[in-house]
């Protein structure tokens, strides 16, 4: 399961994952700005994975605002590892938690801010309610979670579908030249149920918090991103299921190429992209 999760991180250090994270981050400071909040005293970080997310944070915080003191929590600990050789400077003080999130235990201090960047939908409902529940009972009265993913129902335009449809047609044409076939088993990984806007809704308010804002933002995203997405074996398992997941993450990056040549839209450059939306949600602990 490390592995799992971690196969995803060289998406994040991708140029189109930085921008779109950058302009959620920017919208989630605004909040806390507009709100009267003037620091941020502890920031609990779930899902670090190598800190993209929390860097960008730290990043666009008000110029006046003390650096905040940050607890990262991960089931990777090589993530960890490396998140601590990339913020140590960027911070007032790091501390980790090696564990997934549904077994974080209570913090010694509460935070203002819990943040969890592009990873929620890695868990069956019942492991997100749990794991919303504790990130709640860490926050101190005030404090704010902030979350988002790509992977929810409204992730992918309806002038996309033929992008992905042409796209698995081609990974399955590669499975089969290799003579590598279905199996009957067809279950599939919980980031490949895409849920409604509203099940991330209920689902903070079923933990205790108050929703602040529910907002939708349109990213392109090119060559490079989409492989790495294609690789993400939560991915390989959603859009190829039934096939050894290996050979499906293979075959699935290979067909990026073709598929954005057939329905990818060109920007200025001439290079080619396909749009992907991110839902982000802020709420607080009132």
């Amino acid at each position: 399961m490390e592995d799992q999760e971690y196969n995803y991180e060289p998406f994040a250090d991708t140029e189109e994952y930085r921008n779109v994270n950058r302009k959620i981050i920017v919208r989630w400071i605004a909040s806390l700005v507009n709100s009267g909040v003037e620091k941020v005293e502890r920031l609990l970080d779930i899902a670090t994975g190598i800190g993209t997310m929390v860097q960008l944070f730290v990043d666009e915080l008000p110029s006046d605002w003390e650096q905040p003191e940050v607890v990262c929590l991960d089931k990777s600990g090589g993530a960890l590892e490396q998140a601590r050789e990339r913020l140590n400077s960027a911070v007032k003080s790091l501390s980790s938690i090696h564990a997934p999130i549904q077994d974080m235990e209570a913090l010694e201090e509460k935070a203002n801010v819990a943040l969890w960047g592009n990873g929620i939908h890695n868990l069956s409902e019942k492991d997100q309610l749990e794991a919303v529940t504790r990130i709640a009972r860490n926050l101190e009265k005030g404090g704010w979670f902030f979350f988002n993913t790509a992977f929810y129902e409204g992730a992918r335009p309806e002038s996309t579908r033929s992008f992905y449809r042409y796209k698995v047609k081609r990974a399955v044409k590669l499975l089969r030249q290799k003579g590598i076939e279905r199996s009957k088993d067809k279950s599939r990984a919980e980031a490949s149920k895409f849920l409604p806007k509203s099940h991330y809704r209920e689902l903070v308010d079923r933990a205790g918090l108050k929703v602040h804002e529910v907002e939708e933002l349109t990213a392109p995203l090119y060559q490079e991103a989409w492989e790495y997405i294609s690789g993400f074996k939560n991915y390989a398992l959603g859009a190829l299921h039934g096939y050894p997941v290996e050979e499906a993450q293979v075959a699935l990056k290979h067909a990026v190429a073709p598929a954005l040549e057939k329905y990818g839209i060109e920007d200025e450059e001439g290079e080619l992209y396909v749009p992907r939306k991110w839902l982000r949600v802020s709420s607080r602990l009132e």
